[in-house]
C-alpha cells in the first residue's frame, strides 16, 4: 500500500459510510426519502443514528478517525519535504480534528443532554480543525509560488476551490438566518452534506499530489 492509497481510503471509505447508513436507513423505514444534498430532509448525524445503520458508520468511522491520524502525519513530512520546512503545527491540528471525530462518532446515537453536547461539539471541532488543517497545508505550498511544480499548482488551485466553496455555503446560511429567512434553517442540512463532501475531496486532490512526487514510507521516515 503506498501513501496515495492511504489519501484514497480516507476519502470514499467516509462517503461509504455516510451514504451507507443513510440506505440502510431507506431500507429499514426509519430514514426520510430524499435526495439531501437537494432537500435536506436530514442531517448526516441523524441518516446515520437511524436503525442499523449506527453500527454500519461506526464501524468504518472509527477506523477513519485512526487513518486521519497517519495522513496528517504523512503530509506534514510530505510538506516537509516539499518546503523544507517543518510542518508538525498541520499534524497537531489535523490530529485534533481525528480525535474529535472519535468523540463524536462514539456519543452518536446516545441519548442526554451531556452525551449531545459531546457529540455537537465533537463534529464543530473535526470539521473546524480539519478545514484548517487544509488550509494550513494549502498556505505552505502556495508560498513556494512559480518554484511549485505545475501540476502540483494546479491541484493546490483546485483544493483552494473547494475550501472556497465551503466557506461560502457556511456563510451564506449565516448570514440568511441572522437576516430571518426561516427557509434557512432547513437550508442548513443542505449545506452540511455538501460542506462534508467538499471537505473529503481534499484526500483525493493531496493523493494525486504525493504520486506526482513519488512520496513513499521512506521518505517519510526520512523527514
Amino acid at each position: 500500500m503506498r501513501p496515495h492509497h492511504l489519501a484514497w481510503t480516507i476519502f470514499w471509505i467516509p462517503v461509504i459510510a455516510v451514504h451507507g447508513a443513510y440506505f440502510i436507513g431507506l431500507w429499514e423505514g426509519v430514514a426520510f426519502r430524499c435526495i439531501p444534498y437537494i432537500e435536506g430532509c436530514t442531517t448526516i448525524s441523524r441518516a446515520a443514528r437511524e436503525g442499523n445503520a449506527i453500527f454500519f458508520f461506526r464501524g468504518l468511522m472509527m477506523p477513519i478517525a485512526a487513518a486521519l491520524i497517519l495522513f496528517w502525519y504523512m503530509q506534514s513530512k510530505w510538506l516537509a519535504m516539499i518546503t523544507q520546512k517543518r510542518q508538525v503545527h498541520i499534524f497537531a491540528i489535523g490530529t485534533l480534528g481525528a480525535i474529535f471525530l472519535i468523540l463524536y462518532v462514539d456519543f452518536l446515537g446516545t441519548s442526554g443532554d451531556f452525551n449531545r453536547f459531546l457529540r455537537r461539539h465533537g463534529v464543530i471541532v473535526y470539521f473546524a480543525a480539519t478545514v484548517l488543517a487544509q488550509m494550513l497545508s494549502i498556505y505552505s505550498l502556495h508560498k513556494l509560488g512559480d518554484a511549485l511544480d505545475r501540476k502540483l499548482r494546479r491541484y493546490m488551485n483546485m483544493q483552494v476551490g473547494l475550501i472556497m466553496l465551503c466557506w461560502v455555503v457556511g456563510m451564506a446560511n449565516l448570514t440568511f438566518k441572522e437576516m430571518g429567512f426561516l427557509w434557512a434553517y432547513d437550508a442548513e442540512n443542505i449545506i452540511e452534506w455538501h460542506f462534508a463532501l467538499y471537505m473529503s475531496l481534499y484526500y483525493p486532490l493531496a493523493a494525486f499530489m504525493w504520486k506526482r512526487t513519488g512520496f513513499d514510507w521512506q521518505l517519510s521516515v526520512k523527514k
